[in-house]
């Protein structure tokens, strides 16, 4: 008889610390083990039983809920295979416990290294304790460090209006709010700050829009802000530029909105923050990729070149790691324009920047793409099928080239591989993750590459002549270009054969 299975339910503390990085835990253990913030000593005990036998190693069966209790509770009577409803509870008790002491842990952290918000705490502490002369040591050292800022954003704008705000409370406090104030250093960082935020979240609404058909936001409010852009200090603000341009690029999709938003990144680079200056960037990649899609070819270019300036800029890390997305996307796209060495430069120089748990799959995807794009159908082939899940966007560009593997590689018709391309035709059909435009894209392209393979192999009615002008005729297409280029070979073939 087969012995019942328990399904096990997510524990939020256990997700939580499956996040925390080996220096993270330890810090973790070093402010449980402080009597300041943790008196219980189970607690204590139950981190390193965790650590030990849970964290990123298995899901939190009911056997390993047995051995943890019994390494905290030590002194209790024993369980057997499953906790009883007394035991679960009070480990549940101690896991809340843990969960909000690694909260606190993050909190500490996170005011470590953004100061602001230490200072949102401490300076009203200062004023309410009058404590004026280390309050203002304070607000002179912050508003030096602004002031010496080159790139400013969202971010430091927030800081400097929450610096002005407490200089003001300050003045209140003293009684000398009458005679000496700040007022027009508050509104002015209080507006650039304000500005900034909302033109930012109108960019965001634009680009949600750009990929899902399904969105609509109404925000006519941001026609309102008109009057405040045009006064002198902030129309000529470089990120407040940078936005509109943005903005712009994205409403009307234009030639020069495009070349109008580079000139401005090349003008204004050094007075943009770090992640910033990537956002703006991956929007005018964006624009250059939907170019690409409408068949525009030529727009191929640009977007390598965009990753070139990214690369160059050292834009693509982040907190050591870096996207496998955009790494995906910049090593096509540099093998589409032959740049080999450059590509394999790229999957050697950023290997160590990816994740563990899926470095070797990304590894052995994107060697197989530069194989792929250089005609070694049978490496490629070889490296894809040893590629692991690692996310959908990778899935279905290894379904894909898998697929375009095996159409170089026949040299007759198969009714296993033609089975093989119907499969992937119901995969995007029915793919619940992509969204309604993504799905057109995939199905359009799919679409094709059958009736290219069956008039490849004489199997169809349809003429080449025929299908270039359903292709061409195609707004959404997830890889127009290498359809055109065996469209292409095919026509080739056939007016040396004729």
């Amino acid at each position: 008889m087969q012995k019942k299975t328990n399904k096990t339910k997510p524990f939020l503390c256990i997700e939580l610390l499956n996040t925390f990085s080996e220096k993270e835990i330890t810090g973790l253990e070093q402010l449980i083990s402080c009597p300041y913030f943790n008196t219980d000593r189970y607690v204590i005990k139950l981190l390193p039983a965790l650590k030990k036998w849970v964290l990123s190693k298995s899901v939190f069966t009911t056997d390993l809920q047995c051995r943890v209790y019994k390494q905290v509770f030590a002194h209790l009577p024993t369980p057997t295979h499953q906790l009883k409803k007394k035991q679960s509870s009070l480990l549940n008790m101690k896991m809340n416990s843990l969960m909000r002491l690694a909260e606190e842990f993050l909190s500490i952290e996170t005011m470590k290294e953004n100061k602001g918000f230490k200072q949102d705490l401490l300076y009203p502490q200062l004023l309410e304790r009058r404590q004026f002369w280390s309050f203002n040591r304070h607000i002179k050292k912050a508003k030096k460090q602004f002031e010496e800022q080159q790139a400013k954003g969202e971010k430091q704008y927030a800081a400097q209006y929450r610096t002005e705000q407490n200089i003001m409370d300050a003045l209140y406090s003293n009684g000398k709010l009458i005679e000496e104030d700040n007022l027009p250093e508050l509104v002015q960082n209080l507006d650039i700050y304000y500005l900034l935020n909302r033109l930012s979240l109108h960019l965001t609404a634009l680009s949600i829009q750009e990929v899902s058909l399904e969105k609509t936001f109404y925000m006519s409010s941001i026609n309102t802000l008109e009057a405040l852009l045009n006064i002198p200090t902030y129309k000529s603000h470089p990120i407040i530029i940078l936005y509109q341009a943005n903005i712009r690029l994205l409403e009307t999709k234009s030639t020069t909105a495009y070349t109008d938003l580079l000139a401005l990144l090349n003008k204004h680079s050094a007075s943009i923050p770090r992640d910033m200056l990537k956002d703006f960037y991956t929007i005018c990649i964006s624009h250059c990729v939907n170019q690409v899609k409408k068949g525009k070819l030529q727009y191929n270019q640009n977007v390598f070149e965009l990753y070139k300036i990214m690369h160059d800029k050292n834009l693509l890390i982040n907190d050591n790691f870096i996207s496998i997305a955009m790494l995906k996307n910049m090593i096509i796209i540099a093998c589409r324009q032959n740049e080999f060495l450059w590509a394999e430069q790229l999957i050697k120089d950023y290997r160590p920047f990816i994740q563990k748990s899926v470095r070797e799959s990304v590894y052995q995807f994107n060697m197989g793409i530069l194989a792929f794009y250089q005609k070694n159908y049978e490496l490629a082939h070889s490296r894809f099928i040893l590629v692991e899940k690692i996310n959908t966007a990778y899935d279905i560009n290894v379904r894909i080239i898998i697929l375009k593997c095996l159409y170089e590689k026949e040299k007759a018709y198969s009714e296993p591989i033609m089975q093989s391309f119907r499969t992937a035709e119901k995969y995007f059909k029915n793919h619940k993750s992509l969204s309604a435009k993504g799905k057109k894209e995939f199905q359009n392209f799919i679409r094709i590459f059958i009736n290219l393979y069956r008039i490849r192999h004489q199997a169809s009615k349809m003429t080449i002549k025929r299908l270039r002008e359903k292709l061409e005729q195609q707004q959404a297409n997830s890889d127009k270009r290498w359809l055109l280029e065996k469209i292409d070979e095919l026509e080739g073939g056939f007016r040396a054969f004729y």
